[in-house]
């Protein structure tokens, strides 16, 4: 059976914990980092153009795009958290749906007034290096959160708790800070894509 170690230790501790928040409204979910992996993929993409008597094509930059991929268990350590966690799921994967306005006039029809981006932050891992707190803004293309049936349920009535959950989330940022060089700056972002503290 996997070890969890204490959860009053990672309770404690702000960077122990993955931080979501919406950026439509003030919704907000925090999960205990028992992090199973995590990918950080960053995809130089160009245009290319084979021209006739070149062997190699020709190049033409078009952006970085950045793609983070972050595996970790949802961990409960009595009903109570069982509970909880799965209130913490329900609301995470809301944050995955738009804000709408009302369209005066016309019965129920809505018009999409947000789209779900939201902020993001785990450490130093996933962070903006320079204000709103760390978070890095961005929108969730996939998210799951699967019962580990092996671990077993809490039950009250006719309702199940998952113990633990395996939860995956893709998350594709959206960075605020300008990233790149310049004449002035031939270091590029110093604390980016991690803030090493140095």
């Amino acid at each position: 059976m996997t070890s969890y170690g204490n959860v009053s230790t990672y309770a404690s501790n702000k960077g122990s914990q993955i931080q979501i928040k919406s950026a439509m409204n003030s919704t907000n979910v925090s999960f205990l980092a028992f992090v199973t992996s995590f990918n950080d993929s960053f995809t130089s993409n160009w245009n290319t153009e084979n021209v006739y008597g070149r062997q190699d094509p020709i190049g033409t930059f078009q952006g970085t795009t950045r793609v983070i991929s972050l595996n970790f268990d949802v961990v409960a350590f009595d009903s109570t958290d069982a509970k909880t966690n799965m209130n913490k799921v329900n609301t995470l994967t809301n944050m995955l749906y738009p804000t709408y306005n009302q369209i005066p006039g016309q019965g129920n029809a809505l018009s999409l007034s947000k789209s779900p981006l939201v902020k993001m932050k785990f450490a130093n891992l996933i962070q903006e290096s320079s204000g709103d707190e760390g978070f890095l803004l961005g929108w969730i293309s996939s998210f799951s959160a699967n019962p580990v049936i092996d671990m077993g349920m809490f039950s009250e009535g006719d309702k199940l708790y998952p113990k633990v959950y395996n939860a995956s989330i893709t998350f594709n940022p959206q960075h605020r800070n300008q990233l790149g060089f310049t004449k002035s700056n031939s270091t590029g972002q110093a604390k980016f894509p991690y803030d090493g503290g140095q």
